[in-house]
């Protein structure tokens, strides 16, 4: 139930304010179809990416049984963010320290 609430908040709070300065965002869905996700995508109205992890891959190697799960990655690929509750604030904060602390 997370997901469907934080999805369209992080679309237009985090992807949608951010991407035009260097933000990307990448949705990881535990073994889903590449059509249930896509159905999901559509209901949701997300316009980013939706990756299969279909092992659970991905978080066995952030170490998280959670889902939802949020990691912020900076350009040098260090973890500036690694928790399960999603707070906006919190996020534009440090989303807006890290784009800002990159290199042009």
């Amino acid at each position: 139930m997370r997901c469907q609430q934080e999805a369209p908040v992080i679309e237009k709070d985090i992807w949608q304010r951010f991407r035009g300065e260097g933000l990307k965002v990448i949705a990881i869905g535990p073994k889903e179809s590449s059509e249930q996700a896509s159905i999901w995508c559509t209901q949701h109205k997300l316009t980013y990416p939706v990756m299969r992890d279909d092992e659970g891959e991905i978080y066995k190697m952030y170490g998280t049984g959670s889902v939802p799960f949020h990691i912020l990655i900076d350009q040098d690929f260090l973890i500036r963010l690694s928790q399960e509750e999603f707070e906006r604030d919190s996020y534009r904060e440090i989303i807006r320290d890290t784009l800002e602390s990159s290199p042009a």
